[in-house]
């Protein structure tokens, strides 16, 4: 993904900003940067054709204020970083939210900004091939994780949000077999992903309707591949 390019007066001021020796997260909604902040997400709209990087749905609205400015390292942890390009992208509400200040860093410490996708724990947007790591089953509810990296990206971005109907006190029961195939997963760590594929597989067929059967049909046969 290319990465924003400041210039003219947005470049002053990220310039102005990085040489700041006490710099602070709560910066970034400061009313004189309101023209950087417009820029990020312009550039990152239409680099992402308005697709959030982590669930991968599609949202194409007029207005940029339905999108949020992603730091992936958090500007709370890390306000040095801040205006970093690659450390900028596009998310839905939805999964920014979630992530909140979850930690991505290999090491928390880290003063300078990593450039290697070997220092992240999630799947980066400037750094890594998205399905290298996650297959998108049924876009905005199922997920396949592939790797380390994707199951943390799963986690920290709250892609299983999409699976609530399948977590505890929701609608199925214990004794239901979603319930029973996410246990029997849990507790085969050898065979997880095997597993993990029934759960998915049983989702689908569970949620039918609500997918709707041509989808439901093609995300199985997808997932027996």
């Amino acid at each position: 993904m290319n990465e924003v390019i400041f210039l003219g007066k947005d470049l002053d001021l990220v310039n102005e900003f990085n040489a700041l020796k006490d710099k602070e997260s709560v910066s970034w909604s400061d009313e004189k940067y309101s023209h950087v902040r417009k820029t990020i997400k312009d550039h990152y709209l239409k680099e992402q054709d308005y697709t959030c990087f982590f669930c991968r749905q599609r949202i194409v609205v007029n207005s940029n204020r339905a999108w949020d400015a992603e730091h992936i390292i958090s500007k709370a942890t890390h306000p040095s970083f801040m205006f970093k390009p690659k450390n900028l992208c596009i998310t839905c509400p939805d999964c920014n939210n979630e992530k909140r200040d979850g930690r991505v860093l290999d090491r928390e410490s880290r003063v300078r900004f990593p450039m290697s996708s070997t220092a992240y724990r999630i799947v980066h947007p400037h750094f890594d091939n998205y399905n290298e790591h996650l297959d998108v089953i049924v876009l905005g509810k199922l997920y396949r994780i592939k790797t380390p990296k994707g199951r943390n990206t799963y986690r920290i971005y709250g892609l299983d949000r999409f699976m609530m109907d399948a977590g505890p006190g929701r609608e199925e029961s214990v004794s239901d077999k979603v319930q029973e195939l996410m246990q029997v997963a849990l507790m085969d760590p050898k065979n997880y992903e095997a597993n993990e594929k029934k759960v998915l597989e049983e989702l689908l067929l569970k949620h039918s309707k609500k997918i709707g059967s041509d989808i439901t049909l093609n995300a199985v046969k997808k997932l027996r591949q």
